[in-house]
């Protein structure tokens, strides 16, 4: 009997693990994962359907909800070239109406206020629930996932200090709470302590590495532009200089800002001790941390575009991916900007692109599902259609000369002047004859 109740006991246990098993795996979140059009469709709703996140902060935490509030409406205006539907990225307290379910200021303070974090999240969640790995506060039993972010206080810190005050509290969390995921922070840049402020983010850094934890790097994000510039001794302002106490040379987001185009490369919003490009940059991160956690691997979805090229001419892409002069695909990023151009063969017109483009200009595809494009090129002299250059096309020619008007291709044009012309019959003569 005994060892029956103890096979039971040992059975349960492996249930709640199994129940308590997160989605995401360790991973983490920084400059590199700051392009929101690379974040899938189905990844955003599967967040937004999942995860209930609380968060606590202060003013520089705040970047990265104020950043996320601003870019519903830039997504909503297809910023950055998003084509989602609108809204897709709204959130509130309670997820109400199709949004991400948000708490912001769920707990009062930042993390860098110890011992006030730690006894605020344990008063937010509750006693923990055995059963369910979460907290027992009926109010917030539902939270999956909790977030902590800093002030100015890893400029001070020592080793031993972020050891006690932050890194092993976090992990006790963690076991008391094992159906949350708590998401890991570095402190944001602090040129005034650049030394000490890189050292406690790096063993942050090197902490979550080694313990398979889920970071957002809040700093790293702030030494990198969107065209992926380091910027080696910067301030939480996005101001860079030549060293620590060294010359002033200038501001990464207000001079990314001011050499591109608001509204559609990047939106205004409030961003606290910084500029709206650090909040933006902090809210794309924000939204593939989430996509993250509900499960998605990080793995950028793509959609097949198919060229299909008819005469004598080829198609290229930029970016690269089609260059053919005949059926040909590739596979492009979800969300992205592909232009295709065409260039002719001697001899050969540009007739004009059919399919999901049109005209005979580049044909530019946002890459939202797949697609399919065909190339039509022309035989100079072709005055009837059939590809040949044979004495019906020089018959059609002199018919136009002397004021009778058959059926004719202008696509036939051998000199681009969009008529038919002494010039353009002299050309199919000499061609029908050789050249």
């Amino acid at each position: 009997m005994k060892k029956r109740l103890r096979a039971g006991k040992w059975l349960g246990a492996i249930l709640l693990v199994l129940l308590w098993t997160k989605v995401s795996c360790a991973f983490v979140v920084n400059h590199e994962h700051t392009d929101i059009t690379q974040v899938p469709e189905a990844a955003i709703n599967a967040a937004k359907a999942s995860l209930h996140i609380a968060y606590g902060h202060t003013s520089h935490g705040s970047q990265v909800t104020s950043g996320m509030s601003g870019l519903v409406g830039f997504a909503n205006g297809g910023g950055r070239g998003l084509t989602l539907p609108d809204n897709i990225f709204a959130w509130n307290n309670g997820g109400t109406d199709g949004a991400l379910d948000l708490h912001d200021y769920a707990m009062g303070g930042d993390v860098g206020y110890f011992p006030q974090w730690v006894n605020n999240t344990r008063n937010y969640l509750g006693d923990p629930d055995p059963v369910i790995g979460r907290g027992s506060n009926a109010a917030h039993a539902d939270v999956n996932v909790i977030v902590w972010s800093w002030c100015g206080q890893v400029s001070g810190y020592s080793e031993q200090t972020m050891i006690d005050n932050y890194l092993a509290p976090m992990s006790q969390l963690e076991l008391e709470y094992p159906g949350i995921t708590f998401v890991y922070m570095t402190g944001h840049t602090e040129i005034s302590a650049d030394a000490n402020t890189k050292a406690r983010n790096q063993q942050i850094r090197d902490y979550c590495q080694a313990q398979n934890k889920v970071l957002y790097d809040f700093a790293d994000i702030e030494r990198y532009n969107p065209d992926g510039d380091y910027f080696e001794f910067v301030d939480d302002t996005c101001d860079y200089y030549a060293s620590a106490g060294g010359a002033h040379l200038g501001n990464w987001a207000t001079e990314w800002q001011n050499a591109h185009t608001e509204d559609i490369d990047w939106y205004s919003c409030s961003s606290a001790h910084s500029q709206p490009l650090n909040a933006n940059q902090k809210a794309y991160a924000a939204w593939w941390l989430w996509a993250r956690i509900a499960g998605w691997d990080g793995g950028v979805a793509t959609h097949p575009l198919t060229v299909v090229v008819t005469g004598g001419g080829s198609v290229s892409s930029e970016p690269g991916g089609i260059s053919c002069g005949a059926d040909c695909s590739a596979d492009f990023p979800e969300h992205s900007a592909v232009a295709l151009m065409a260039s002719t063969d001697d001899g050969w017109n540009f007739a004009g692109w059919g399919g999901d483009c049109s005209g005979t200009a580049s044909c530019a595809l946002t890459m939202s599902g797949e697609r399919a494009v065909t190339a039509l090129f022309t035989r100079k002299g072709d005055l009837n259609g059939d590809t040949d250059l044979s004495a019906a096309d020089a018959i059609i020619g002199l018919q136009v000369l002397v004021g009778y008007s058959p059926s004719v291709s202008l696509n036939g044009d051998t000199d681009g002047d969009q008529k038919i012309t002494m010039a353009d019959v002299i050309y199919l003569l000499s061609h029908i004859a050789g050249p």
